[in-house]
């Protein structure tokens, strides 16, 4: 089954003058009146210490593109809390503590700091553990697709100020490949679905050992890669 259509990614892949467009016609209807502006309010009940906190890169807005209620929307505030799984708007003209949470069921698709989203429901896979939500995208190749799960784990703490928590992130990996899709979670799960690529993976693994500690996700995205390459050139 085919996860990735090209209308997933439309407000990611439309010109500039597009999206010129779009923000111009936004801003004659008025942007209050969009079908983005409703969902419950976004709270954050969880006091932390510095840095740590439950979203993606930090706790502060940045613009990003989404697809909602199939409707493309450019230049919007945005953050993601991976604790939740939620993709929280901030909506034009109001300060920042106002956040709406995005339905996600109505949410295709965002696009912040750069990296791709896209919501996959459990039932586009075969995968009974598969839990549905926002996943990276990565596209390899033709029929080749990395898709990454962020989530943060969330740990009760108390010292001499009261109770705090911290969150921790960690990774879940699956490909789609060939209309098929398989988690990944070490390399016996890699081999088994490329047999062909067995030589190819082990060298990998040996020349690359200091990045599958260091940058694992990293490590994920350049392997895929030398698979690809590796079939593709074996394919000629």
């Amino acid at each position: 089954m085919t996860i990735v259509t090209s209308s997933a990614f439309k407000a990611q892949s439309q010109t500039n003058s597009e999206i010129t467009l779009y923000t111009k016609f936004d801003s004659i209807v008025g942007k209050e009146n969009l079908g983005l502006n409703n969902g419950p309010l976004a709270l954050n009940p969880y006091k932390t210490i510095g840095d740590n906190n439950m979203f993606l890169k930090n706790n502060k807005y940045t613009i990003g593109n989404l697809v909602y209620d199939g409707q493309s929307y450019f230049n919007a505030k945005l953050k993601y809390d991976i604790y939740k799984d939620q993709l929280i708007l901030n909506p034009p003209e109001q300060p920042e503590h106002i956040g709406i949470g995005l339905i996600q069921d109505k949410t295709d698709s965002f696009s912040i700091y750069g990296i791709n989203f896209i919501k996959i429901t459990k039932s586009q896979t075969a995968l009974s553990d598969f839990t549905s939500g926002y996943y990276e995208m990565i596209k390899i190749g033709k029929k080749f697709n990395l898709f990454i799960k962020h989530h943060k784990d969330i740990l009760k703490e108390i010292n001499e100020e009261g109770v705090y928590y911290s969150f921790h992130e960690k990774y879940q990996y699956y490909i789609e490949y060939n209309n098929k899709f398989y988690e990944i979670n070490n390399k016996a799960s890699i081999v088994k679905i490329f047999p062909e690529n067995k030589k190819n993976i082990n060298v990998f693994y040996q020349k690359n050992r200091n990045l599958s500690t260091t940058d694992y996700k990293q490590f994920i995205n350049s392997l895929m890669i030398s698979i690809y390459d590796f079939s593709i050139n074996n394919s000629k």
